[in-house]
């Protein structure tokens, strides 16, 4: 079975919105219980945002442009980043569950670091666009998860220097603020791939029969 870009690009989107809000169900339990409880979530959930950055990744690769080429390089780069960011939250966070607090805590920052860089990458990507329905949104979305994933990195920074309440708080809030940007970029990939299936029945003369669909069976 092949799956179309478009596919991939949307359900990437919504495994990303749904790895992101685990992840973040699971800080909210580990900052109000002032315990391990609630890294299992974590792990899994940057793990489930992990792949859904990757099925983006490869959705835009298969959509890919040369008239847009620089942006979806951008965008592109930066959700392969994304996904090696949540990987290695992922490990960073079972080591910590392993006993070795310290070295799994900076591990976990570095990855929230380079989800952060990943997504502002996406950010500029969809900056670079041209003017569309979708673009502000795209923009906004990344903007949020670059924001959320740098102040985690932050959080982690103070957890490190034995400040941890201010730290698991800034975690949490940065959760939070990455939840927010999932969902938003949920909405503009939603418009996007409208936008791309528009765009293919204007481009194929044998899907103008009035049909719905982008693909015509009277292909066949």
């Amino acid at each position: 079975m092949t799956f179309r870009g478009e596919d991939l690009l949307l359900s990437g989107a919504w495994i990303l919105g749904i790895g992101s809000l685990i992840d973040t169900i699971g800080q909210t339990q580990q900052t109000f219980t002032h315990s391990d409880q609630g890294k299992d979530l974590i792990v899994k959930g940057n793990g489930i945002e992990a792949f859904g950055n990757s099925l983006q990744a490869i959705g835009r690769i298969k959509l890919f442009k040369h008239e847009r080429e620089l942006a979806q390089i951008y965008t592109i780069f930066g959700a392969w980043l994304e996904a090696a960011g949540n990987s290695t939250n992922a490990v960073g966070v079972s080591i910590e569950l392993n006993g070795a607090e310290e070295e799994g805590t900076k591990i976990d920052t570095l990855g929230s670091g380079v989800q952060g860089l990943g997504a502002a990458f996406e950010a500029v990507g969809a900056f670079l666009e041209e003017d569309s329905s979708y673009r502000a949104l795209a923009i906004t979305g990344n903007s949020f998860i670059s924001l959320g994933s740098f102040l985690a990195a932050i959080g982690n920074i103070y957890v490190l220097n034995e400040k941890s309440v201010i730290g698991e708080q800034i975690l949490l809030v940065g959760s939070w603020i990455q939840v927010i940007g999932a969902f938003i970029l949920i909405h503009a990939i939603t418009l996007e791939v409208e936008h791309i299936e528009q765009e293919k029945h204007e481009e194929n003369p044998k899907n103008r029969n009035g049909n719905s669909y982008p693909y015509s069976y009277n292909n066949y």
